[in-house]
């Protein structure tokens, strides 16, 4: 998910009123809405297959937005390459196969990849068969047990993803990620897991690809699939209630409702898991003009990465998540090498890998970064800006001095701010968040669809408000990169 980028000002005697000036209405915006729309399509092209961190598609999309910086006239901020290199897992589901089978062990119902249910990202490989048995929520605790009360051994296990809808007496569940949840599954004797959206969902069992699993180790042998309607529909067709049934009891009586659900299942998986894999931050920047100030830093930021490709003939196309932000991000710099302002702190750019599977390329970023994290003014991070009815940025909460000069030149300019906000970080802006750096989140309100859908296609997007994000991002940053803001800290930290 991602956002626009930014101008900056500068000479030491120019005022960033002089700056706004020169760009004040919305018609005179450097963004090309044109082309804003172009890089979109062809980031989410199938030429890329989703963006899958560690896969040789991602690379190549990596390798084009650099040079998309070069041409924008960015310089490397790290080394002689703008690909900053760091190890990621990487899960190549390559086939899945599932069918409803009958007493018999016969094939009695097909069920189809993308339409009936998708893998886990980090799916297990292998072929089984076996009854399936429904065990809540998959949690096994001293405190609350969907295994209580039912053997699970060479069974398929379903549970719900979620966690129980009411907090524990100890404060937390503990793991609860697909990976935890399978690795209880298994070591209680189960040969694969079926997760099920709560029915509050909307749509309820809405499919969706992620490679968001939890942390290893990896489940080389253990099969993860996520159902939709049709396939959750008939695994519990023989059973007296409905999924959003047994959600309702198990939250009135906070104990167990498992059952055996009297149907089988076969499901076969292909896919190929690499515990080390490259994967690469786009990094490069655009030196201040002023011999003091350019050793300050606004950093613009929106990950790259989205979730993939399963078998060879679904993928996610990631248009609004986040080809969106990065074409921002490259629009922004070409903006900036187009002015004849010269901006005096350093702008830098980064295109984050691994945001998907736990931010790990932004966390890389600032764990490496060539300067101290006292040296950078303020972090803008762009995630979903495509699509949705007007502009979010969350910190307000926390950073309330820069959120106001981004909305003092909405009013000027976009006039889509909303007033809804947060306090700082989140995704991409978190580990900037937690080592002091001030940050803005630009998002869209309402815009979030077809998130991690087939559908998050370059034709869902709204043109006008993805001009306008990219646009406000642009001055905002064209303001922070003159000498009128000063760090702040967090006002939610007591």
């Amino acid at each position: 998910m991602i956002w626009k980028h930014y101008l900056i000002m500068a000479g030491i005697c120019i005022t960033s009123q002089i700056a706004l000036s020169q760009v004040k209405n919305i018609e005179q915006s450097p963004i090309d809405t044109k082309d804003l729309m172009n890089t979109v399509k062809f980031l989410s092209s199938e030429r890329f297959k989703g963006r899958l961190p560690g896969s040789v598609e991602y690379e190549q999309a990596s390798r084009y937005v650099a040079t998309r910086f070069k041409n924008a006239g960015l310089k490397p901020l790290i080394g002689n390459s703008m690909l900053q290199e760091f190890d990621e897992e990487v899960n190549y589901i390559l086939d899945a196969r599932v069918f409803l089978i009958d007493q018999n062990n016969r094939p009695t119902q097909p069920m189809y990849l993308g339409d009936d249910f998708v893998c886990r990202g980090f799916t297990g490989s292998g072929e089984v068969r076996g009854e399936t048995v429904f065990a809540g929520f998959g949690i096994k605790t001293d405190e609350y047990n969907d295994y209580r009360s039912i053997d699970v051994r060479n069974k398929i296990v379903i549970v719900f993803k979620s966690i129980p809808p009411w907090k524990p007496g100890s404060g937390s569940w503990g793991d609860t990620s697909p990976r935890a949840k399978a690795r209880i599954a298994k070591e209680l004797g189960a040969k694969a897991i079926i997760f099920i959206s709560e029915p509050q969902m909307v749509p309820n069992t809405m499919l969706y690809g992620s490679i968001a699993c939890g942390p290893k180790p990896h489940l080389e042998d253990f099969p993860m699939i996520h159902a939709g309607s049709k396939l959750t529909d008939s695994l519990f067709s023989k059973l007296p209630y409905k999924p959003a049934d047994y959600y309702e009891m198990i939250k009135r009586d906070k104990a167990p409702h498992s059952i055996e659900t009297d149907k089988s299942i076969y499901i076969n998986i292909r896919a190929v898991y690499q515990e080390g894999k490259k994967t690469f931050n786009v990094v490069g920047f655009l030196e201040g003009a002023d011999p003091k100030l350019k050793n300050e830093y606004i950093v613009l930021g929106a990950h790259l990465d989205h979730v993939g490709y399963q078998g060879d003939k679904l993928y996610f196309p990631g248009a609004n998540d986040n080809a969106s932000g990065v074409a921002g991000l490259i629009a922004i710099a070409e903006a900036l090498n187009k002015s004849a302002i010269k901006l005096p702190r350093s702008v830098v750019f980064v295109a984050f890998s691994s945001e998907e599977s736990g931010l790990k390329g932004s966390k890389h970023f600032v764990a490496n970064m060539p300067f101290p994290s006292e040296k950078v003014i303020a972090m803008l991070n762009f995630d979903c800006i495509g699509q949705g009815d007007s502009i979010a940025i969350g910190g307000r909460l926390s950073y309330p001095k820069l959120w106001k000069k981004a909305k003092k030149i909405d009013r000027k300019t976009t006039k889509l701010l909303s007033p809804k906000t947060f306090g700082g970080g989140g995704a991409d802006a978190q580990a900037f968040h937690e080592v002091g750096i001030p940050t803005l989140y630009f998002n869209t309100s309402g815009g979030y669809k077809f998130l991690h859908q087939t559908t998050d296609k370059p034709e869902t997007l709204n043109p006008m408000v993805f001009e306008k994000v990219v646009h406000l991002g642009y001055l905002t940053a064209m303001e922070l990169a003159t000498k009128r803001y000063k760090r702040e800290k967090d006002r939610q930290k007591k």
